[in-house]
């Protein structure tokens, strides 16, 4: 090797070469934390929650200044991205790769300790995650309807958190839709007349919260009260056809209740009542 080159890889070895050997960090697990966000805890309207926890040392030496950064011997190297800034010969890049071997070494050699294996249990079924003590994890509960229950364990320091909280889904209570068929209609649309006279049509939204699209209508909270269904028409060149529609409300529930409608539907005939269904709080 040339002179210019061996001192070209000298100082590539010195940029990134591994901080001198220390003594190791022994870490007190009687004095970590946990932390875990959302909180948890009384009622929520969802099916999954994004849960976010961290294992705090509060006398780390060395704490991620970026708790999701990613923790590895390069974090620090912001000049190291994969690929030489200029072209190296074979004996630079080797001597490169040599010190970033090192390097990460030395990281592991002082870093282990934060390694961690975080025991879960979500109403009973039983998990595990890997953590490091000060960078944030994410795990996704899915969520049981009725009463839920979580259960954080580490045991290296005995940290245990429980939670408890109520699920309950948002449901739509009423449903309209198309029931589609060999004959339904291409053309015309679904409008719902509400019980204070308010239309729901064309994916407008009623004062009450009622939307209807062109053969679909919901309503989360339906005020109570007689909703009158109506097909808006069919163009003068269009054929004969037979439009359908089911209603549902409160589906799923022992109070459920179904109604379906058909009509004959004719071209230029303009708009037509499907029927009405009554809704009680």
């Amino acid at each position: 090797m040339n002179p210019p080159a061996l001192c070209l890889a000298a100082c590539l070895a010195l940029r990134v070469a591994p901080p001198a050997a220390g003594p190791i960090y022994h870490p007190d697990p009687a004095l970590w934390r946990l932390e875990v966000t959302p909180e948890l805890g009384g009622w929520i309207t969802t099916t999954s929650i994004q849960l976010t926890f961290k294992l705090v040392d509060p006398q780390d030496p060395d704490p991620p200044r970026n708790d999701r950064g990613i923790y590895a011997w390069w974090e620090d190297d912001n000049e190291w991205s994969g690929r030489p800034a200029r072209k190296l010969t074979p004996a630079d890049w080797k001597a490169r790769m040599r010190a970033q071997r090192l390097a990460q070494e030395e990281y592991e050699r002082r870093n282990g300790w934060r390694q961690r294996a975080l025991r879960i249990w979500l109403n009973g079924e039983a998990r595990s995650a890997q953590v490091r003590v000060g960078y944030a994890a994410d795990e996704t509960l899915e969520c049981q309807p009725g009463e839920n229950r979580l259960e954080l364990f580490e045991p290296a320091s005995g940290l245990r958190l429980v939670r408890t909280w109520w699920a309950s889904a948002e449901r739509t209570r009423l449903q309209i839709a198309q029931v589609r068929a060999g004959d339904a209609p291409e053309d015309g649309g679904l409008e719902v007349v509400e019980p204070g006279g308010d239309l729901a049509g064309n994916w407008r939204k009623t004062p009450s919260g009622g939307v209807a699209g062109w053969n679909r209508y919901v309503h989360a909270n339906p005020p109570p009260g007689t909703y009158t269904l109506r097909w808006t028409g069919l163009p003068r060149q269009g054929s004969p056809c037979t439009v359908r529609v089911e209603a549902i409300l409160d589906g799923g529930t022992e109070q459920e209740r179904r109604w379906r409608f058909s009509h004959l539907m004719i071209p230029g005939a303009g708009p037509a009542i499907l029927g009405t269904v009554d809704v009680e709080n």
